[in-house]
C-alpha cells in the first residue's frame, strides 16, 4: 500500500468529518487548541479539562488537535506491531511511520500513524498535526493520553526529563515544594499520592511528571500533565482514609459488584475510573509545577513488615532510577526528542543532580509512608 503524505490524510479527514466546535485549554504557558465534529466529545472534554480550559476559541495555539468522531477507519497505510514488554498485553499498538520533505522516515515534516487494536481509534501526528479519528465519545482515555503525549512531547524537546511518577506538593503558601513518587508497577504511588492529599497537599500528576532541569537562580521544578488519578475499585474501597473522599468515583453498580471483595481480590480488579481532584479533595488542589524538593521510590512489597525509610544516593542505585525513568513510546517522533531530549540514564541523573532521593522498603503500608514523605519533605 502506497503511502499519502500526512497532510493529504488530514485534509481528507477533515472535509469528511468537518468540525463544528473548539475548546482551548492553558496548560502553563502554552496554549492546546481542541477541535471536535462532535458535541459530546466537546462536552466531555470541557468537563474533564475543569481548571484549565480558556474562555474563547480564537487565535493561534502553540498545539492544535483535531478530534473527529467516526466510524472505525481502516489504517491508510500497511501497520507494524508494536513490540511489547514482558507481561504486557500482545499486539496493543500497530503503527507506521510517515517520510518526511526529505524522502526520510521520521524526517523534516515526516510524521506517524498509530492504531489501537482494542478499540479501532487512529491517531496521526507530526508536521504541526495532531488528529484522532473513530469511536472518540466510547475512548476519552485514549483522548486524554494522546493530547498530554503530544504536549509533553514538546517539553522533551526543550531538553526536561520524562519520569514514571506521580506528583504531589505542599500548598504555595506552606512553601510549595513538591516530592516525585515514583515505583515499579503496582507498588502504590498514585495511592500513596492520594493519602497525601488527605494530609493537605496538592496534586501535581498521577502517572507522569516532567522534571525541568535546573536553571539560573533556581534548582529543578517538577511539572505535571492535566490528567486525573485513573483508580481501580481497590483503591476506592480498600484505604479507610481513602474510601469517603473516593466512593463517588465508582458507579452504583460497580460498589455493589465489589463491596464483599477482599483486599486481595480487590487488587486484582483492573476496571478503572476517572477521579477528578476537584470533586474528590476540593477546588483548587489540582497545580502543574513545583519546585522539586526530592524523590521518593516504592521498593516495599505486601508482607514486608514495618516501612523502612531510609535516604538514598541515586547514582550508586541504578535499580532505583530505573523506577523513575519511562521511555517515550509511540507517540512521541524520534526526531522531536534527537536534540534536547534526556533519555540515558547519565542525562535523567544530570537532570536531577542535588535532588535528595529516599526509598521506602519493608512492607506496603501507605499511612505510614505519607508520614515519612511529610517528614522527608520538611527536611
Amino acid at each position: 500500500m502506497s503511502a499519502p503524505s500526512l497532510a493529504t490524510l488530514a485534509q481528507g479527514l477533515s472535509a469528511r468529518f468537518p468540525v463544528r466546535f473548539g475548546l482551548r485549554l492553558r496548560i502553563e504557558e502554552l496554549t492546546l487548541r481542541l477541535r471536535s465534529n462532535s458535541a459530546a466529545v466537546f462536552e466531555d472534554l470541557r468537563g474533564y479539562f475543569t481548571g484549565f480550559v480558556q474562555a474563547g476559541d480564537c487565535g493561534p495555539a502553540d498545539l492544535e488537535f483535531l478530534l473527529l468522531e467516526a466510524p472505525q477507519q481502516e489504517p491508510p497505510v500497511d501497520l507494524a506491531v508494536k513490540a511489547h514488554a514482558p507481561g504486557k498485553r500482545a499486539d496493543k499498538e500497530r503503527f507506521a511511520d510517515f517520510p518526511g520533505a526529505n524522502g526520510e522516515e521520521n524526517g523534516d515534516g515526516g510524521g506517524r500513524v498509530v492504531r489501537k487494536q482494542a478499540t479501532g481509534m487512529l491517531f496521526l501526528f507530526g508536521a504541526g498535526r495532531n488528529l484522532a479519528v473513530g469511536p472518540c465519545a466510547a475512548n476519552r482515555n485514549q483522548l486524554v493520553n494522546f493530547i498530554c503525549a503530544r504536549y509533553m512531547e514538546r517539553r522533551l524537546a526543550a531538553g526536561w526529563m520524562l519520569g514514571h511518577a506521580a506528583g504531589v506538593a505542599r500548598p504555595v503558601s506552606r512553601g510549595g515544594r513538591a516530592l516525585a513518587l515514583c515505583g515499579f508497577a503496582g507498588l502504590g504511588k498514585s495511592t500513596l499520592a492520594l493519602h497525601l492529599l488527605t494530609r493537605g497537599l496538592d496534586f501535581l500528576s498521577n502517572d507522569r511528571v516532567l522534571v525541568e532541569p535546573a536553571g539560573p537562580g533556581r534548582g529543578p521544578v517538577l511539572h505535571g500533565i492535566p490528567k486525573h488519578p485513573r483508580l481501580n475499585p481497590g483503591t476506592a474501597l480498600g484505604n479507610p482514609a481513602l474510601a469517603p473522599l473516593l466512593m463517588g468515583v465508582l458507579p452504583e453498580a460497580a460498589r455493589r459488584a465489589y463491596a464483599g471483595l477482599g483486599p486481595e481480590a480487590l487488587r486484582a480488579v483492573e476496571d478503572k475510573f476517572d477521579a477528578s481532584i476537584d470533586a474528590c479533595f476540593g477546588p483548587g488542589r489540582f497545580r502543574l509545577a513545583a519546585p522539586l524538593a526530592g524523590v521518593v521510590v516504592l521498593n516495599w512489597r505486601q508482607g514486608g513488615g514495618a516501612v523502612l525509610p531510609r535516604r538514598v544516593h541515586l547514582p550508586q542505585r541504578p535499580d532505583l532510577l530505573e523506577a523513575l525513568r519511562k521511555p517515550p513510546g509511540l507517540f512521541y517522533l524520534p526526531q522531536a526528542l534527537a536534540a534536547g531530549a534526556r533519555l540515558t540514564p547519565e542525562q535523567c541523573l544530570e537532570a536531577l543532580d542535588g535532588v535528595p532521593a529516599l526509598e521506602l522498603a519493608g512492607g506496603v503500608d501507605f499511612e505510614a509512608g505519607a508520614a515519612a514523605c511529610e517528614a522527608f519533605l520538611g527536611a
